[in-house]
Order: C-alpha cells, then structure tokens, then sequence
C-alpha cells in the first residue's frame, strides 16, 4: 500500500539557492486536474484571513564525535535526554552534566568507556548500549550550556538518505526560519521553503499563523516493517503549545476559517490537541495531568464527536484552571487510511519516503486511492524528494 519507486537521482542532496524557488503541486480533489506552480505563490493559495499552523522546533547540534581511549574515532548522536529532565530546553540550558539516549556508530565502544572530544572538554560515559542504541553521560568543562557546548563540537544531523558531509550552508538551510525551540534531531522540512517574503506575503492575506512545537525525533525515518499497518508501533514525540497560540487557534475555529498546517508535524501535533480536548470533554479532567494522546486515537469515534473550537477551547480552559502557561506533553500519534481527521483542512508538505508513516499519513489525508496518483505527477513532473525536495500542497479529502 505505501511504496512507490523512488529513483536515487530524485532525492534532493542539496538545497535550491532560494528556499521559495521550489516546485509547487496543488492537489484540491480527484476530480480537479493538478495544479503545478512554484512555493512563491503559496500565499495566493490560502484563503484570506484562514489559519497556518507552523512548528517552531528548531534542529541540535546533536552528532558528536569523540575518540575512545585508543584514539579511534567514535560518533554520537544524542536523540533523547533522560535526566535531569526529559524536556530538551531543560537539559540544554543547563551547566551540568546530563543523561541522554543516543545511537553510538563505532566498534568496540562498551558500558564504562569514556569517550573525549579532541579539545578534551566535551567526556561522553557510555552507559549502555545495545547493538546501534545506547545511553550516556554527558559532561563538560568551562561552565558553558550544553547548547553551547554541542554547538561548538558538534554538526547538524542530516537525515541518512543525504548521502554527504555536513556542509557549512547546512546549519542555516536545515532549520526553518522561524525555528525557536530546540530539541529536535531532524528539521520539520516542510518549513524549509518559506522565507520572509513569503511570510510578509501571507501577512498581507491577514492569515494568522499559530505556531507549535513538535521536536522530531529518529522515528520518523523509520519505516513501516510490519505486513499490517496496524502492527507497526508509531514513536512517540514530545510537543508543547502556549496558552497564547491555543487561544489563536480557538479564534481561528470559533471564525470557521480554513486551517492549513505546514509539515506532518505541525498536523500530528494539531491534531493531538483535538484528540486531548476531545477526551476532555468526553472523560472529564481524569487522569488529564499531562497532554497524552495514544497511538489509534484517530481511529476512536468517540473521540469525534466535539467540533473544532469546542475541542480547542476545553483545552484553553484546562490550561487556565491549571494555571499553565504552556503545556508540554507526547503523542505517539498515528495518522492513516481509516482515520478521521478533525483538525486540519489543507496540508503543505514536501514528498515522502516509500513506506514509512509519513506516507501513510499523506494516504490517510487525501485519501488511499489518490496518494500514488499524487506521487505519479510529481515523478513524472520532475520533483525533487524528501527533506531538502520540492513541496506540495494538499486539501484533506473530504474539506474540498
């Protein structure tokens, strides 16, 4: 159901030199032909006074390289911090050590070897470790951050299909422009095509624009092994919303205006927020101590039945009972063929992965019958793939 072939030569190693120089394919229904333009009308496409919903993550230095006590070379990649927190702002503002979960690429690197940087300020401890997977210990000299410290040591992690070395352009191209909040190991890429003149344009449209946060973990490359989809097990990514964006988005949804977001992330994270307002209507305030959204909780009728705003709204008003400002939490949400989806009108993304949930998502949002004939036109169109590739923009399948 999820592949399609996907030829070497289509996967953009590089960025264009504009970000909003990419192609563009608009898909309204099946029964409207495609349209084909560049990013820099997106604007014109958005219905004036609608809603964009973006998300502000913004991509760590999080590949390290370090040597073991032989002087082999040993890499990195922290992917989760564990203590003293598990929130990433935490953990990269502090000036002490920390506790992370990482992949480890390197042989004969066990529990109880330290790992030095070649400046000798960065001392990685493992832990543990199982085959590619492993747990360590950071800790550094100086009195910096650790922000500041993987900044200084450390590189961007590309994703693994960017068969190249880091290069220096990377470090500005492979964040969106608004990205803020660190904490993610991948860029959410569909963000990466808007500049600011895109983004005086679409304030020129008075589009209001909600921003987000979801921090993109490994798991999104991962793809779908299991025969069923439904025995695949999604991963689980940490996201954050403000007091103040969730009432931008109650007035958007109390005015019923269009709602476009920009990227799978920016969706699953919407979409979580529904799927919480939803149960909190429907169960109360029990067990609601954190926003916890589950794997099939798109695929719960009973999670269906409250409209946008009110869903929306239960979860400003939870927020303000608890006094919160922001509210921080993790959805192992999944979005496929069969689910409904409350949240969310209109998708910008760019072309996915042959079989993975990214894919899935874009069956489940236009519907299994078109995803491929998407995927037909923009092989056929000369597209470029994946994270640095061209965009497309998307009406859900029964929104149009």
């Amino acid at each position: 159901m999820l592949s399609y072939d996907l030829p070497p030569n289509r996967i953009a190693m590089h960025p264009l030199d504009e970000r909003d120089a990419s192609k563009l394919l608009v898909w309204r229904n099946a029964d409207e032909p495609i349209e084909h333009t560049t990013f820099r009308r997106i604007a014109d496409l958005l219905p004036e006074k609608s809603l964009l919903v973006v998300n502000q993550t913004r991509v760590i230095a999080a590949r390290l390289y370090v040597r073991k006590p032989s002087g082999g070379m040993v890499e990195v990649l922290i992917t989760d911090p564990v203590a003293p927190s598990t929130d990433p702002a935490v953990v990269l503002a502090a000036r002490e050590g920390s506790r992370w979960r990482c992949l480890i690429g390197g042989r004969n690197v066990h529990p109880g070897m330290d790992l030095v940087s070649d400046d000798g300020s960065l001392r990685i401890s493992v832990v543990d470790r199982a085959s590619t997977e492993g747990l360590v210990d950071l800790s550094w000299q100086g009195g910096q951050t650790l922000s500041e410290v993987i900044e200084h040591l450390g590189t961007i992690p590309l994703p693994p299909y960017i068969q190249r070395e880091v290069e220096h352009a990377d470090e500005e191209r492979y964040q969106t422009i608004y990205a803020r909040d660190q904490g993610s190991v991948a860029a959410p890429t569909a963000g990466l095509h808007f500049t600011d003149r895109v983004m005086a344009d679409i304030a020129a449209r008075s589009v209001d624009v909600a921003r987000v946060t979801l921090h993109v973990g490994l798991g999104t490359f991962r793809p779908v092994e299991a025969q069923d989809l439904r025995d695949h097990v999604m991963h689980s990514e940490r996201l954050g919303v403000s007091r103040s964006e969730v009432a931008r988005i109650c007035a958007a949804a109390a005015r019923g205006v269009m709602f476009t977001c920009v990227g799978t992330t920016s969706i699953r994270t919407l979409e979580s927020l529904y799927l919480w307002g939803a149960r909190l209507l429907r169960d109360g305030d029990q067990g609601a101590c954190q926003l916890t959204v589950d794997q099939w909780d798109a695929f719960d009728p009973s999670l269906h039945t409250a409209d946008r705003h009110e869903a929306f709204d239960r979860v400003g008003r939870w927020m303000d009972e608890q006094g919160k400002t922001t509210v921080w939490g993790s959805t192992q949400l999944m979005i496929a063929p069969g689910c409904s989806i409350r949240s969310t009108d209109a998708l910008i993304t760019n072309f996915h992965q042959p079989g993975n949930t990214l894919l899935a998502l874009i069956a489940g949002f236009v519907g299994e019958n078109n995803w491929r004939s998407i995927y037909d036109a923009a092989l056929g169109g000369g597209y470029r793939f994946l994270s640095y590739g061209d965009s497309s923009l998307l009406f859900r399948s029964d929104a149009t």
